[in-house]
């Protein structure tokens, strides 16, 4: 029994909660890159690196790999899911291509630390690839 402890606790989480608090904290920049694990999450952490790419905060220390939230733990790097429709669907894959075109990663690159320049243009590459083959999967 309970006895003078009082009553057990109960499972009190709401569905999607833990997708909210994820996503709140990559608002807030608490989450680190490894830990995203929903679309949601990364497009927090994707639009918190942007400002941070903006405001000049890399300038004295470069960029580096870790630095880049990457949504390739993800099960979709486009953020499509099974309900999307075909314009949402085409809106996703636009997003993504325009997020990781090499053009767009030109600028980004040029203030990648050195060591680090190799591995996030072998991560870019990848993330495009999976776009690709997203693009032939949900076509």
């Amino acid at each position: 029994g309970a006895g003078a402890r009082g009553p057990e606790p109960r499972f009190t989480r709401t569905p999607g909660a833990h997708a909210a608090a994820a996503a709140a904290a990559a608002a807030k920049g608490a989450a680190r890159p490894e830990e995203i694990r929903t679309f949601l999450a990364f497009d927090a952490a994707w639009r918190d690196f942007e400002k941070r790419l903006q405001s000049d905060a890399f300038t004295a220390c470069g960029i580096g790999l870790a630095d880049v939230p990457w949504p390739t733990k993800l099960p979709t790097v486009c953020g499509i899911e099974a309900a999307d429709g075909p314009k949402e669907r085409k809106q996703k894959f636009r997003a993504a291509v325009l997020r990781w075109h090499p053009d767009k990663w030109a600028p980004v690159l040029a203030r990648v630390k050195a060591e680090e320049k190799q591995q996030v243009v072998e991560q870019v590459q990848a993330v495009t690839r999976r776009i690709l083959e997203e693009r032939k999967k949900f076509s």
